[in-house]
């Protein structure tokens, strides 16, 4: 608190001693440098310089959400960069409270779904829902596709037709899905197919009703056919194909990573076949015997001689005789086998399945850049230190190219199928060198470009700093002379305080000898080459007191 006591007090003296321009002028510096300050301040709160959310990559749709959002709320300092958004770095909790506060946060997995079922109402009718699904589930399946390698945009649509089934109809699904692949190139086939799969079993749709279009590549994927035809330009044997040459390509080119801008092309011939079914059946000459039955009868019967008379009286009932007949009797056995066996020829059945579309002949032309062929002769002849460099012979960097090429044919031949027998009459890998042109570097900015360029995009801010630092040099100044002047004054007046309390101790009858050192001085003016002026303005710097007594003597005598 002394410390601030004193330099209050002494501002205070500062300012009091000041004249009301000096004043109004000072006033005016202080308040230019608060205002730059201030303004500095505000630049540097207002720079967008963070990337929002980590740096993450943003839809268009969220990035034209967020855009309403901040625009809602009165936010302006923020910037897009490649799909990222920038925000000042001391506002960054404010922007994410706005985005918070009108949901315009970036999509994450199942935040679809999650909106769907915060905004569901127990009052919509069943085909607002039905459509409000459809919606959530198109806004997944888009966010799950974008976030495979290589892939920066995608959307999806699905639609529901009536097929034409009389009874009962049913709903059919179809689903079409754009995609932007990174950078320039096309979607692969291995792409291709995993967006396929992740649209037919996440949407419950069939894999022949699912198109893929690609940006980048201007062509579009249709599903495959159901009933297997060739026909139109999408069919199974071209995707085949390209998928084929692909897979062969990528299998190449990581074996050929060591050679710089090798160029690689991969022809594919397939087998027109789309199924091969082979069924063999095969007899045997034995027969074998499934089954065998037997059946064995005996059959026996005895024959007795014949009965007594006919008529009533020998059959009649009385108390008769009986006369025993003493016939002959006869006997028959019958005996019956049979006996069934069911044979059969052994059958030896044979099914033989093999898949269609296969790759028959594969071709492989790699193009290697003649320059590879030279710096292997420079890393094989090092120039010594100190030695002006020898280029090669056109004979060397022959020889080094037939062997690299043999190398190279050695290395791709194992990686692709076997040619079929009568069939190799062309190499099935052919290395040919091609002549790389230099590409010019482009030129580096210079320097009066990028002074220019920074001083454009910063003028304000060193213009402020100019104005505020000026300030400060006057104000400086300022003060430093009326510092001077301040204690000029005091040191003059302490001078002339002790010169009077010297005077008062002398003899105030020395007049005849101020008129002696008036006239002395008088001489001194008079022989001097300098100006009067200078000559009293040094006389009251040395003695004040002389200097007034010969004023004083000057007065009397022209009075």
């Amino acid at each position: 608190m002394d410390f601030l006591t004193k330099a209050y007090g002494q501002i205070s003296d500062l300012f009091r001693s000041m004249t009301p321009a000096a004043r109004l002028t000072t006033g005016l510096l202080v308040a230019a440098i608060v205002i730059s300050l201030l303004f500095l301040f505000r630049q540097q709160t207002d720079t967008a310089d963070e990337l929002l959310f980590g740096g993450r990559t943003l839809t268009n749709e969220e990035i034209a959400n967020m855009s309403a959002a901040l625009s809602k709320a009165d936010l302006n300092g923020w910037e897009t960069t490649g799909n990222m958004l920038r925000v000042p770095r001391g506002q960054r909790h404010t922007y994410i409270a706005a985005l918070v506060e009108n949901n315009a946060l970036p999509q994450d997995a199942g935040s679809a779904w999650e909106k769907m079922f915060t905004e569901h109402s127990p009052f919509e009718n069943r085909q607002m829902g039905e459509l409000r699904t459809r919606y959530a589930l198109e806004k997944d399946l888009a966010f799950t596709i974008r976030e495979f390698t290589g892939i920066d945009a995608a959307s999806v649509k699905i639609q529901e037709i009536m097929n034409n089934q009389i009874f009962p109809p049913r709903a059919q699904r179809r689903a079409a899905v754009t995609v932007k692949a990174a950078g320039t190139r096309s979607l692969d086939a291995n792409q291709v197919r995993m967006i396929r799969d992740v649209v037919a079993f996440g949407g419950g749709i069939d894999r022949s009703d699912v198109v893929i279009a690609d940006t980048n590549g201007h062509r579009s994927y249709e599903g495959p056919p159901r009933d297997g035809e060739l026909s139109g330009d999408q069919n199974a044997y071209a995707d085949t194909q390209r998928r084929y040459e692909q897979e062969f390509t990528h299998k190449i080119v990581d074996r050929l990573s060591m050679y710089p801008d090798a160029k690689v092309t991969v022809y594919v011939e397939l087998d027109q076949t789309l199924e091969d079914r082979t069924t063999q059946i095969k007899y045997d000459e034995k027969p074998t015997p499934l089954k065998t039955r037997t059946t064995s009868s005996d059959e026996r019967s005895v024959t007795s001689s014949g009965a007594g008379r006919p008529g009533a009286e020998p059959n009649g009932v009385g108390n008769r005789s009986v006369a025993v007949n003493s016939g002959a009797e006869s006997e028959n056995t019958l005996t019956e086998s049979v006996e069934e066996t069911e044979n059969t020829s052994g059958v030896t059945h044979t099914l033989t399945r093999k898949p269609g579309l296969v790759p028959r002949v594969v071709t492989v032309s790699v193009g290697i850049p003649k320059s590879y062929f030279r710096q292997i002769w420079k890393q094989q002849n090092p120039t010594p230190e100190g030695a002006d460099p020898v280029e090669p012979t056109p004979t060397e960097l022959q020889a080094i190219e037939t062997q690299e090429i043999a190398t190279i044919q050695e290395a791709v031949t194992p990686l692709i199928p076997k040619a079929p027998p009568g069939e190799d009459s062309y190499p099935r890998v052919k290395v040919t060198s091609y002549t790389d042109l230099p590409i010019a570097e482009p030129l580096a900015p210079s320097i009066a470009s990028t002074a220019g360029t920074w001083f454009a995009s910063n003028w304000k801010t060193i213009a402020m700093l100019g104005v505020a630092l000026f300030g400060v040099v006057f104000l400086r100044g300022m003060i430093q002379s009326a510092q001077d002047s301040a204690m000029g004054a005091v040191e003059t007046k302490d001078d002339a305080v002790r010169r009077m309390a010297e005077l008062n101790h002398t003899d105030e009858d020395d007049d005849d000898e101020s008129v002696a050192l008036g006239n002395s001085l008088r001489g001194r003016f008079n022989t001097s080459g300098r100006s009067l002026r200078d000559e009293l303005t040094e006389l009251v710097r040395e003695d004040p007191d002389a200097a007034a007594s010969v004023l004083q003597n000057w007065v009397t005598e022209a009075a």
